[in-house]
């Protein structure tokens, strides 16, 4: 396929980046790292990157919100994990805001369910031989649940929330 692009090399760019294209979506960041590292120059490399956002085939736009509806509702995914991902994919930060934004619009509870799932399912075996009597493994297991879920990126909110909740929903 040819499509007719101003440097020279931008048409072999472009047949190699429509390649990777074929096998998967990728960010505007990573075509051209893909290119640059198969040796074309930065000009071709340009010329084929604007041709595809022209004509769609590269959309990060389009790309953020495809992640999201992939990754977002997974057990474990907070705003900040999915904001890192995003990031590392080489997608702009407003592109991620925006995306994150159109997110909470469509599903405001999202991130709490999903701390909520993780949370019930990592700490359910522990959860069924708690001694609620003993306010030290109580405390304890809080303690637990919050830190699990800090270190996946949830805010302080959500972890108390969640801690309380399913202290709550046993005793």
């Amino acid at each position: 396929m040819t499509l007719r692009l101003v440097d020279p090399g931008a048409d072999e760019a472009a047949e190699v980046g429509l390649q990777l294209l074929d096998r998967r979506a990728v960010t505007e960041a990573a075509m051209r790292e893909y290119l640059a590292q198969r040796g074309f120059g930065t000009a071709a490399i340009e010329d084929a990157v604007a041709a595809f956002t022209v004509r769609g085939w590269l959309d990060d736009g389009d790309y953020a919100c495809e992640m999201l509806r992939q990754y977002a509702f997974k057990a474990g995914q907070s705003r900040a994990r999915l904001r890192a991902q995003m990031e590392k994919k080489g997608l702009d930060k407003s592109l991620i805001e925006q995306a994150l934004s159109q997110l909470d619009q469509d599903e405001p509870q999202w991130e709490y369910d999903n701390a909520r799932r993780f949370a019930l399912s990592k700490y359910a075996g522990i959860l069924s031989g708690l001694d609620f009597g003993d306010r030290q493994a109580v405390t304890k297991f809080r303690q637990k649940i919050w830190r699990g879920l800090a270190s996946r990126g949830f805010c302080a909110e959500t972890c108390q929330g969640i801690a309380m909740e399913i202290l709550d929903q046993e005793t």
